[in-house]
């Protein structure tokens, strides 16, 4: 039985908890170097899923664990990692997360490139409307664009391919320790990462604070999306996926003042109208599927 009011609450706790991280870790890249603020978050959401992973006996070593969806999926969401918080270090974390927003449309995109899944037309379209409003939101030839933003683009594509790779991993391998794999890893890419740029500095205890909630919440995002993907259907928590982006508003403007631009804005309601179409429109095509709608 699908529970999906804890499910919606899950979700709207997943965005809140994951832009607070990532809003943390900007903090901490004020002091500390890219790799080491990845390295110290990526640590202690280790720690934390690991043991989560440990009470639910999901730990264990699992074969597939190695196979090509898994290890893509686990690099992935490292580089998005990366990429992200290095484009918020030097633009609006509203603007960032708007653009991330187009994921779920890039997704359905790629699985019809490269696994031949049936998209049609009116999809198509959404993506391609979507595409739009990321364009206002990056203004290309404005001084508002720059190499920042193109890291936020590439952020959103490393995602949609995490996403896709997740998708494609068989499904007896546990979540949680998928997360544990990809937070240890993180932990060692960015420490190699640091290393290779100037070494690893000391943080003072301010620093290491704003690390460990970082990594805190960067963990209760991730159980719960667990929490939400085994309780919900995901129509139904779906479009609640955009409220990330609302957090994300909310926090740069209190944090640093920052508020997106008309264009901006314009940008956003078109992501956001042209996903909540494709959603529509996937639960249809669904319903239709079992049978349940007449064509």
């Amino acid at each position: 039985m699908k529970h999906n009011l804890l499910g919606i609450a899950a979700t709207l706790g997943a965005g809140a908890a994951m832009i607070t991280s990532d809003a943390l870790a900007r903090v901490a890249l004020h002091h500390l170097p890219l790799g080491e603020v990845i390295a110290g978050r990526g640590v202690v959401a280790c720690l934390i899923l690991g043991a989560a992973a440990a009470i639910s006996r999901q730990l264990s070593w699992h074969p597939r664990l190695l196979s090509l969806p898994a290890v893509l999926r686990i690099f992935a969401d490292i580089s998005s990692g990366l990429f992200f918080i290095a484009a918020i270090s030097r633009m609006p974390i509203g603007n960032a997360t708007a653009i991330l927003q187009i994921i779920p449309l890039v997704t359905t995109l790629f699985a019809a490139t490269f696994f031949g899944e049936a998209v049609g037309w009116r999809r198509w379209m959404a993506g391609a409307v979507g595409l739009a409003g990321v364009l206002l939101i990056l203004k290309p030839g404005t001084d508002g664009f720059t190499i920042w933003s193109l890291l936020a683009v590439a952020a959103m594509l490393c995602m949609a391919t995490r996403d896709l790779a997740t998708s494609r991993i068989e499904k007896s391998v546990p979540t949680l320790l998928i997360g544990t794999a990809t937070a240890f890893m993180a932990g060692v890419v960015g420490l190699g990462l640091a290393a290779g740029t100037g070494g690893i500095m000391q943080p003072s205890m301010h620093d290491a604070g704003f690390l460990l909630g970082s990594g805190v919440a960067l963990s209760a995002g991730f159980i719960c999306l667990v929490v939400a993907a085994r309780n919900a259907e995901f129509s139904a928590v779906a479009p609640f996926r955009y409220f990330t982006l609302l957090w994300a508003i909310i926090i740069g403007y209190f944090a640093w003042g920052q508020v997106p631009d008309f264009y901006a804005w314009i940008g956003i309601a078109i992501v956001i109208s042209a996903g909540l179409y494709a959603f529509a429109r996937e639960r249809k095509l669904r319903r239709l599927a079992r049978g349940k709608v007449t064509a």
